[in-house]
């Protein structure tokens, strides 16, 4: 069997299209190989569009929300609601392609509309909320959309912090007495990438991308530095080192650690969701894809989790290549979609044509 799981191709092409252009491609030069169908998301994007491509055929309905964008200005975002459970997608409320390009600053940006708009789904009865953490705008740890909660930032005084994660140096104590009860209950965060809270390889990895300076980034290592230890010093455990601890500017950490509510892969869950984990056989064939293949693809997100599961080869279409598969990796190979040098505007609206005819190629080595 060929499992063609892809992920999405950022503002480029989601992962249900992606799928089909891949399966297209295979099906005009294999005529009689089985190719089954798994979109994937992280948590990230096209989460909701993979959620509701499994439960097709199941009662779904789509509720709109308004909330405080990354600015603080309203957004109108989806909730998919089934079976008393409402999936929400992060990055609709506070990702970054919110942000245009001169206003990015995660000294500015903030997670609060995380916070409304899980109460607002809580306060409509629902009994489960489930976060897909990924591409966000934001480093606060999470501490906006908390507050929002009922969770009290203090400082040395006993008085809240000024507004921005910057003001995380200066906190001495947390207050969750007031914290939502239903948070720990009711709410799960799948995080989208395996990075810690601190460290070379934590939340600022991204802080760049964000809108961050040199200065900015150091200012925000002390904020955090600051924020891991006065929070695990009120929960006797250290937290900032594990991993999907730092996805979303650390939106899981301090989730993880302030309101005890469940945390878990993004990838893993939609693998589980979509049965492909307990289907894969040891002489079956994935191809995989996804805008820009690097360190971070190969270690836990979608193609990361695809690596550790059974499987004869794995294939990844890319958009772009940033690492080479290690070479005692003898099941794994990655090849570009781009057909020759060209711009990143006409790549981006060709997408769908190059992995079609990608996947064509792919499949007669395989036939």
């Amino acid at each position: 069997m060929i499992v063609v799981a892809p992920t999405a191709f950022k503002e480029a092409l989601g992962p249900v299209a992606a799928a089909r252009a891949v399966a297209a491609g295979l099906k005009s030069s294999l005529k009689k190989e089985k190719v089954e169908l798994y979109p994937l998301s992280d948590g990230g994007d096209g989460f909701l569009e993979c959620v509701s491509y499994y439960l097709k055929g199941q009662r779904l309905r789509n509720v709109t929300l308004r909330v405080s964008g990354p600015l603080g200005k309203p957004v109108k975002i989806t909730a998919l609601i089934h079976d008393g459970q409402a999936y929400l997608e992060s990055a609709s409320i506070l990702g970054l392609r919110l942000v245009s390009a001169s206003e990015r600053n995660p000294l500015k940006t903030t997670s609060q509309g995380l916070g409304e708009a899980i109460t607002e789904l809580l306060n409509r009865g629902i009994q489960e909320v489930i976060v897909g953490l990924g591409g966000s705008s934001t480093i606060d740890g999470g501490r906006a959309a908390l507050e929002y909660l009922g969770v009290k930032f203090l400082d040395a005084q006993d008085k809240s912090l000024g507004e921005g994660p910057a003001e995380l140096i200066n906190l001495a104590r947390v207050d969750t007495t007031g914290l939502d009860p239903r948070i720990k209950r009711q709410v799960q965060i799948l995080w989208d990438v395996d990075n810690p809270l601190l460290g070379p390889h934590g939340a600022l990895v991204y802080a760049s991308q964000k809108g961050a300076g040199p200065a900015d980034i150091k200012m925000l290592e002390k904020a955090l530095a600051r924020y891991a230890e006065v929070t695990e010093m009120a929960i006797a455990h250290r937290l900032d080192h594990r991993r999907g601890m730092g996805a979303a500017g650390g939106i899981a950490f301090g989730f993880t650690a302030l309101t005890g509510c469940k945390t878990m892969s993004g990838a893993d869950f939609l693998l589980r969701l979509s049965g492909l984990r307990d289907k894969l056989k040891k002489d079956d064939v994935i191809i995989s894809a996804e805008g820009r293949l690097d360190k971070q693809s190969l270690s836990y997100k979608v193609i990361g989790s695809l690596r550790r599961l059974p499987h004869r080869r794995l294939i990844l279409l890319c958009g772009e290549i940033t690492v080479q598969i290690a070479p005692r990796d003898k099941r794994t190979a990655a090849f570009s979609i781009q057909p020759g040098p060209i711009d990143r505007t006409a790549a981006m609206t060709q997408t769908k044509d190059f992995l079609k005819q990608t996947a064509t190629q792919i499949g007669r080595l395989l036939a």
